[in-house]
Formats: C-alpha cells, sequence, structure tokens
C-alpha cells in the first residue's frame, strides 16, 4: 500500500533569516507605541491628579485665610517661635512665606460651643480683655530626595495667661516635638511644590509692593501655587491660583 505523501515543507533558512527581522521590528514597534500610550495615559492621569491636589490645597488654605485678622509681615509682637529659622519669619522671605494672624478659639470655628480665647490682661472677671490671637505660618522646604518642595503651615499659639483654653496646638519640625512648647509637627499640606507665591493687593486692588509696603495694609491676597512631578521621565507642571479678600 502507498502511503500518501504529504508535503511537510517549512521555512528554509533563508526565508527564516529574512522573516525574523521584520517580525521583530513589528513586535518593538507594536510593544514601543503600548509602551507610549501607557506612559502618556500615566502622565495625563498624574497631571489631573497633580491640579485636584493644588485645587484642594488652596480652597483649605482659601478657608483658613477668610477669617484671619491681618495679613501679616511677621510674627506679633507677644508671641514668639523658638523654632524659626535664622533670622525669624518675615513676609518677603523668597520663597514666599505667609503670615496670618487668626482670633484663637476654645474649639474649631464651625463648633457651635466655640468661643473666644481671651489673654488674662486685667483678670478673667474683667470685660477688657483683649483677644488672643495665634500666628498661622505657610512655609516651604526643599525635599531631600527629589527637587520639589514641601509647603508647611506651622501654628505658633500665646504663651502668656489666657483666660480659657486654645484648641490650637503649638506645631514645629517633627524632630523638636515634645521639647519646650511645642506640642505636635507643623502640617505638610503638599510635598509636591515647584514654587509658592503671595501677591497682597489693598482696596483699590493695588498690588502692594514690598519695600515699602505692607501685608498690614492688604484686604486682598492672590496665592498662586505650582506643583510638579517627574513621571516616565517627563516633568508634570500644573499651576493652580485663588484670590481672596478678607470677610472683616
Amino acid at each position: 500500500m502507498k502511503i500518501p505523501h504529504i508535503n511537510s515543507k517549512g521555512f528554509t533558512l533563508v526565508e527564516m533569516v529574512v522573516v525574523l527581522p521584520i517580525v521583530s521590528l513589528i513586535v518593538i514597534m507594536v510593544f514601543g507605541y503600548m509602551f507610549s500610550s501607557y506612559g502618556q495615559m500615566l502622565q495625563q492621569n498624574e497631571e489631573a491628579n497633580l491640579r485636584l491636589e493644588g485645587e484642594v490645597m488652596l480652597f483649605d488654605l482659601e478657608d483658613e485665610l477668610l477669617f484671619t485678622t491681618e495679613f501679616a509681615d511677621t510674627l506679633k509682637s507677644d508671641l514668639s517661635d523658638p523654632y524659626a529659622p535664622s533670622g525669624g519669619w518675615t513676609y518677603n522671605t523668597n520663597p514666599d512665606t505667609l503670615i496670618i494672624y487668626e482670633t484663637a478659639l476654645t474649639a474649631p470655628r464651625r463648633d457651635p460651643n466655640r468661643e473666644f480665647v481671651y489673654k488674662n490682661q486685667s483678670g478673667c472677671s474683667s470685660s477688657y480683655n483683649p483677644l488672643a490671637l495665634n500666628n498661622l505660618i505657610y512655609f516651604t522646604k526643599q525635599n531631600p530626595t527629589n527637587p520639589y518642595k514641601t509647603l508647611y503651615r506651622r501654628t505658633v499659639t500665646p504663651q502668656y495667661s489666657k483666660c480659657n483654653t486654645n484648641y490650637k496646638r503649638f506645631t514645629c519640625p517633627t524632630a523638636n516635638v515634645g521639647t519646650g512648647v511645642c506640642q505636635a509637627q507643623d502640617s505638610k499640606l503638599s510635598e509636591n511644590i515647584i514654587d509658592f507665591q503671595v501677591e497682597y493687593y489693598d482696596d483699590n486692588n493695588v498690588l502692594i509692593v514690598a519695600p515699602p509696603g505692607s501685608p498690614l495694609n492688604a484686604e486682598k491676597i492672590k496665592l498662586t501655587a505650582i506643583l510638579g512631578k517627574q513621571i516616565y521621565g517627563k516633568d508634570i507642571q500644573v499651576t493652580t491660583s485663588i484670590t481672596m479678600k478678607k470677610i472683616n
């Protein structure tokens, strides 16, 4: 019985030499496109996340600044910060530092049972005691492991005698918590800051330039935060800003 012949001819060596580079090139192009698309997707997502981070951060700042009693050029005269940088706190340092005064309270301002904190200047039964004030300081510091900065908030509370208890705690760098007057670490608002800019305006919407101008004369403030991140070798950067007027 004759067995039928089956054509089992495969690729010749010459054909393999010709085809394999073409197939390899196609595979490289397909994977290159896939990785490029994936990288672009990650970059777009990170840009959206950074923008949201900046907007939320400035929204929280706006919420705090609405109730400031003054935009300040330095700490209040009866307050001190033993953890301040060399030379102390001033508003026109580079990068910009934002300093505000706020009324001290016994509880968060949305708590219906909150009360003002008064300085015990004439005895707590007196009606002539002035309100106690906190200083809030917003400042940046270079991150040790990347090119970005961290935006911090420091709270400086009065250490003089008061007629009731301030709910805010004195903050400082992490390494100093528990020493002296420090009760908690400075709050981190963002670790992706490229630049933090503060501009002050008077009642006529004219920019206050220092010197000789001072934030004490400001009725309006503009905050601009530039945030960044490196994703797949690309620097992502977004800018967010708010402009607001004091309500008091």
